[in-house]
């Protein structure tokens, strides 16, 4: 139970330094500006092309967004991986331990 608590504090740390040090603000942001309805078949040419033109744009945006925060979200893993393996490793030694001293204090009861 210490150790997930560690790994969250440790991950929480790691992101609020790259969110930081990232320009863009806050994760869970974009500025991606939705085009809105569709302007209907009965609309002007040139306000279905601005329509299309501006969902495009928007679904670019958002796809570009995506590829910012899994990148960013990639980072905080790489820089969390050594505390969770030292975590993991402390608990496999904690658990072998255990484990030897019980078989110790069976024998000599």
């Amino acid at each position: 139970m210490a150790i997930r608590t560690v790994l969250a504090i440790v991950c929480v740390t790691l992101a609020a330094t790259v969110s930081a040090q990232t320009p863009g603000g806050k994760p869970g942001s974009h500025s991606c500006q939705n085009p809105g309805e569709h302007p209907g078949k009965l609309a002007s040419d040139q306000n279905r092309r601005k329509w299309t033109s501006d969902a495009n744009a928007y679904l670019e945006c958002l796809k570009k967004y995506v590829g910012d925060q899994t990148a960013q979200y990639n980072a905080i893993v790489q820089q969390a991986k050594p505390y969770a393996d030292a975590a993991n490793s402390a608990t496999d030694e904690y658990n072998k331990a255990v484990r030897s001293l019980k078989e110790q204090a069976d024998r000599n009861n």
